[in-house]
This record gives structure tokens, sequence and C-alpha cells, in this order.
């Protein structure tokens, strides 16, 4: 288990691969659990408005249609047989890298709203999920980091599209 724990250190950090990880379904669905554990987690911290079951639900539907597209996309692109260690690569860094930040999150959470905090925070947990999806995509797919990057950016922005639609619209 700790040679896992490393593993996903290490995709985080772009010094391993998807590859490096096992063909286990058991790992994916564990991940996926977990990944949908922590991410209401930080969502009800994001978004406090919501019940617990909303977020359960909208964090479910938008990693079903993400991971979804990822697994599609490779099988368009011949490489379905990579599908299960991408996606466990995708979602065992996100896990990570919520963890890392998560604590940065309760302290802003905690103190006075700081708008320059948050955006900071924001920006960091993007490049760094951007430079770690790059780097899986372009192991999964044999790409360029060019075209991995572009991947990457394109899978933020489908996925704030997603969220954006499945949150309900916030009154002013």
């Amino acid at each position: 288990m700790l040679q896992l724990f490393k593993v996903f250190w290490a995709i985080c950090r772009l010094k391993a691969g998807p590859q490096d990880l096992p063909k286990g379904h058991y790992l994916l669905v564990f991940a996926i659990l977990a990944g949908v554990i922590i991410d209401s987690f930080t969502t009800s911290i994001l978004i406090t408005e919501l019940s617990g079951l909303v977020i359960i639900n909208t964090v479910v539907i938008y990693n079903v249609l993400l991971l979804s597209a990822i697994y599609f996309l490779l099988k368009l692109t011949g490489y379905a047989e990579r599908g299960v260690q991408t996606i466990t690569a995708i979602v065992g860094a996100g896990i990570f890298i919520s963890l890392v930040l998560l604590p940065g999150l309760l302290i802003m959470d905690s103190v006075e709203e700081n708008v320059k905090s948050f955006a900071l925070f924001i920006l960091i947990d993007n490049v760094w999920r951007i430079s770690v999806n790059a780097h899986i995509f372009r192991h999964a797919l044999s790409i360029s980091l060019l075209m991995a990057m572009i991947l990457s950016v394109s899978y933020l922005l489908f996925g704030v599209l997603v969220a954006d639609y499945l949150l309900p619209a916030q009154s002013p």
C-alpha cells in the first residue's frame, strides 16, 4: 500500500506515469470512491449553501462525465487498454493534490475572506492539475507535451463547463 502511495505522489511530481500503476479494477474503484469523498468534502467547504446529498450527487455525476470522456478519448485513439491505469492515475493524482492543498483551503475558510489568497490558491491548484494531467495524457496517448498540455487545458475547461451546468445558479 505504501508503494502505491509513493507512485501516486511520484505522478504528482511528474516522476512516474500511469504505466507505473497496477492494472487493477479494484484500485480504480477504490480511487474513485476516495476521490468522491475528498471532492465532496472540499466542495462543501467551497459551496456552503448546498446540502450534503446535492454535493455528493453533483460530484458523482461530474466524475462520471469527466472520466468517461477520458475513456472515450483513449478508445477513440486506440489506447483503450490503457484506460484503467490512466483513469486511476488521474483520480489518484487528483486526490493527492486535493489532500496537499486541503490545509490551505481550510485556513482560508477559517479566516476573513481574502480574495487575493483564494485566487492564488485556485491558480496553484489549476496549474498543478493541468501539469499532472498533461503528464498523464502524454504517457497514456503517446503524444507530445504540447498536445498533452492542450488536451489537459481542454479537460479542465470541460470540467468547468460540466460543473457550471450541474451546480445550481447562485443568487446574489
